[in-house]
């Protein structure tokens, strides 16, 4: 049974090998709607609009499946920025204002399908996976009160500056946000060929995380006082990130996942056989 795979599987790329087959290597850009997701934080609706960027370079496998079915593989490697804004109102009329920001290398693999890529507009859906490394994350709270007094947490990767009446130094004694990331996305638009070497694209990317983000480990604020003191970072904020939990039992926080949605543009290279001509397209003429 393996034999027949194998024989099957070599006979597939033999039959692609001879389609239009040509790579392509480029930069994209994103901008997205980003968010946190948590199911128990976005109850409360204290959710703000967020829009973070993204930059990557990718290269690609371009081929004919049957010289009917157009193809694509290709790998890519990008720096993103992902996060949440939050703002709420507290029973006690007080408010607070906070946000997330987290920064990821990530690499990841695709798979595309459309219509003929040699003509001068054609339709791209590519769906794959990105495997993350966070570099760096910063989460800041303020709260304020009736005065207008701010009581201030703002933690960068394992530094916290803690701000009541005085500033205090602490520490994390472990990050807070998990070290990876996984997510699958999906493509949506129009590559175009602004001239015969060149290809433009954009279009709508939606990526969903398959990970929680957060470290759900005990994780201490130790201040650097003279004693020291330590406080659990996830029973400060309850089952809720900025809010007490709704029940007294409501102690087990729920997954919290990366969440984007927004536009894809690329610019890409072509690297093919100018001189090989198939019978199943009709490539566009630029000499015209």
């Amino acid at each position: 049974m393996k034999k027949i795979i194998l024989v099957l599987f070599a006979n597939l790329i033999g039959a692609a090998v001879f389609g239009q087959n040509e790579g392509r290597i480029g930069v994209f850009s994103t901008i997205s709607k980003t968010s946190l997701l948590n199911g128990d934080d976005k109850e409360f609706g204290d959710y703000l609009p967020t829009f973070k960027p993204g930059l990557g370079l990718t290269a690609g496998y371009h081929f004919t499946l049957f010289k009917a079915i157009p193809m694509g593989i290709s790998a890519q490697i990008s720096y993103n920025k992902t996060g949440q804004n939050y703002n709420g109102i507290y029973q006690d009329s007080t408010s607070y204002y906070a946000y997330s920001r987290l920064n990821y290398i990530r690499f990841g693999a695709a798979l595309q399908f459309g219509t003929n890529i040699r003509r001068q507009v054609s339709l791209a859906l590519t769906f794959g996976a990105n495997y993350g490394i966070l570099t760096s994350y910063q989460d800041r709270y303020e709260l304020i009160r009736y005065n207008n007094d701010r009581f201030i947490v703002d933690i960068k990767n394992t530094d916290v500056d803690y701000y009541d009446t005085a500033q205090t130094k602490a520490v994390l004694s472990d990050p807070i946000y998990n070290k990876t990331d996984l997510n699958i996305f999906g493509t949506l638009g129009l590559d175009i060929l602004v001239t015969r070497d060149i290809v433009f694209g954009f279009g709508a990317r939606m990526d969903m995380g398959m990970s929680g983000v957060e470290n759900h480990d005990k994780v201490n604020i130790v201040t650097e006082t003279n004693p020291p003191v330590s406080t659990q970072y996830f029973s400060t904020w309850g089952r809720f990130k900025y809010r007490t939990p709704s029940t007294p039992d409501a102690n087990v926080r729920t997954q919290t996942t990366n969440q984007a949605v927004g536009a894809y543009l690329s610019l890409k290279y072509r690297i093919f056989n100018k001189e090989k001509i198939e019978f199943w397209y009709k490539e566009h003429r630029w000499d015209k």
